[in-house]
């Protein structure tokens, strides 16, 4: 009996271990949510590469497959591994952009994928710029806002784009800056020399990251130079400018002779370039350590016509070659140093027909003027400037085969104001009334004058009782049959004067003198009358008096 209680005993005991063995041990539930980020900083659009490892498992029961996923997020705000991502107020990370959804985890547990690194956080609220600087990758499980795991990763900040790309120097080039840090000064350098000095527009960033300014290429050889941009926070981005060739030539058309200065820029370091006129060197010149040059080169002995002028691979300029006929003029004028009516003016030619009759024509007025060219068809003459209107004016030379113009340039200033003299400001005027000003001078003489009479001092057409134009002297005496009405002191006439030159420039009108005309008979004489009978009355009261105290002077004795 003992032994059969103590056989079931044994009996129950490995039942019990066999269904132990039997019963397979439950699935460890932690998981470590591994993840690693390649490469771990980069600019905005780059491709980064997230690996998983030690994550749920996708798994396949009889054929069917049960996945696991993950969601992978890209934010500015910093939080760790058991905090909640979403938009409700109560989650930890609100500002963030869902750069991958539903990435499948194998059945190993791992998951690869790729994101890019976003310009924008706009799947969380509020929406938010990217910028250079730390952020943070979130992965959670699925649809779940649990944050599973977290890396961390640096924007590296800063994107510059140039508007145009290449050209010469001088270029006006547009920098668009994104993704620099938010409200800070901005330093631009050319070839590492700071040029932030010239810059306009933009020099401090936008709220955004974001500015614009422009530049202009200073001199520089020719290839690639580099444009950077560094914000405060030492982000920095750089782009390549291509500087091209260029010259320019100081004038566009010449005679066998002439003298033609050539600049370049945009060429090598201290190189020799050849100057060719159709291909035939004329000339060259030495570069410095910018690129640039000037040098000069005589009009070949060519036939007229248009030539190209090359340098090196810079776009050729046109040329025109003139026939060996010329004329000038002394002394040059221009709008900034004009000439004035009587200026002597000597015009020269060189071409002509031998000893041939030139006609010489002052075209606006007309003046023509005639000579002789002498046996080589050279010739000069001297004029003096008619009177003619301010400005260009054409003067042309003529052989009757050949004609050459040129431009002498009349002066526009306009001579002084006239000052009033007589009738003296609010004195009664005696009739003839006679009028006197000061002579006003002039570059461009002889000057005349225009004086106007009125009776309100805003000289309206209707108020104008005498108007007289063309005066050649500085006074003027009305006529019988310009006598003026009389008028008291309280309601004058008023009177002013203006000077015109012989190149047709006016004065301005003189500030109005008054006069006043009253009622009465009698004989009456001018003002500068009255005065000298004033004077010699005045002279012969002392004559009177010293006669009379010599007669004294002789009674006495």
């Amino acid at each position: 009996m003992k032994f059969t209680k103590l056989f079931r005993v044994l009996t129950l005991s490995a039942i019990v271990s066999l269904l132990l063995l039997a019963i397979p041990a439950s699935p460890a539930l932690a998981y470590d949510y591994e993840i690693t980020l390649d490469p771990e900083e980069g600019e905005i659009g780059d491709t980064i590469d997230i690996d998983g490892t030690d994550w749920p498992k996708t798994t396949v029961i009889d054929a069917t497959t049960t996945y696991s996923y993950v969601d992978i997020y890209f934010s500015s705000e910093e939080a760790g591994e058991g905090d909640t991502i979403g938009t409700a107020a109560a989650d930890d990370v609100n500002i963030f952009q869902r750069v991958k959804t539903g990435a499948i985890v194998g059945t190993n547990g791992n998951f690869s994928t790729t994101f890019k690194v976003p310009s924008e956080l706009k799947t969380g609220n509020p929406d938010e710029d990217v910028h250079g600087g730390a952020y943070y990758v979130y992965v959670t499980l699925g649809d779940s806002k649990v944050i599973r795991a977290v890396a961390e990763f640096t924007v590296i900040a800063g994107q510059i784009a140039l508007d145009p790309t290449q050209g010469v120097v001088g270029t006006e080039v547009e920098i668009t800056g994104e993704y620099f840090g938010a409200r800070e000064d901005i330093t631009v350098t050319y070839d590492d020399e700071d040029i932030t000095d010239t810059i306009e527009g933009d020099n401090r960033t936008a709220s955004g990251g974001g500015f614009t300014c422009t530049i202009l290429i200073p001199e520089s050889t020719t290839g690639a130079h580099t444009i950077a941009v560094e914000d405060e926070s030492d982000h920095t981005a750089e782009a390549a400018f291509t500087v091209e060739p260029e010259i320019a030539i100081d004038a566009t058309e010449g005679k066998k002779g002439d003298e033609v200065t050539v600049t370049g820029t945009g060429f090598g370091d201290e190189v020799t370039e050849d100057i060719t006129l159709d291909g035939t060197v004329v000339g060259s010149g030495d570069t410095d350590e910018y690129g640039s040059f000037t040098a000069s080169f005589e009009v070949p002995d060519v036939e007229e016509g248009s030539y190209e002028i090359t340098v090196g691979d810079a776009d050729a300029v046109e040329f025109t070659v003139l026939i060996a006929i010329s004329v000038s003029i002394s002394p040059v004028t221009t709008q900034a140093s004009p000439g004035h009516v009587g200026t002597d003016i000597v015009i020269s030619g060189v071409g002509f027909e031998p000893l041939h009759e030139i006609r010489i024509t002052y075209a606006s007025t007309p003046v023509v003027f005639t000579t002789t060219s002498d046996a080589d068809g050279a010739f000069a003459y001297t004029f003096k400037a008619p009177e003619s209107q301010a400005g260009q004016h054409t003067i042309t030379a003529s052989d009757g085969i050949n004609t050459l113009t040129t431009t002498f340039v009349m002066e526009s200033t306009p001579p002084p104001i006239p000052e009033l003299i007589l009738p003296e400001a609010d004195v009664k005027a005696i009739q003839p009334v006679y009028f006197d000003w000061e002579d006003v001078t002039d570059d461009s003489l002889p000057v005349t004058y225009t004086l106007q009479v009125a009776i309100d001092d805003d000289f309206t057409s209707a108020s104008i009782v005498v108007e007289q134009e063309d005066l050649t002297d500085s006074e003027y005496t009305l006529t019988e049959a310009e006598k003026l009405e009389p008028r008291e002191k309280e309601t004058p006439y008023y009177w002013r004067v203006k000077a015109i030159d012989s190149a047709s420039n006016e004065s301005a009108w003189s500030a109005p003198g008054s006069f006043y005309i009253s009622v009465g008979f009698g004989f009456a004489l001018p003002n500068w009358q009255i005065h000298l009978w004033w004077g010699l009355g005045a002279a012969a009261a002392v004559a009177f008096g010293y006669w009379l105290g010599r007669r004294k002077a002789v009674s006495a004795y």
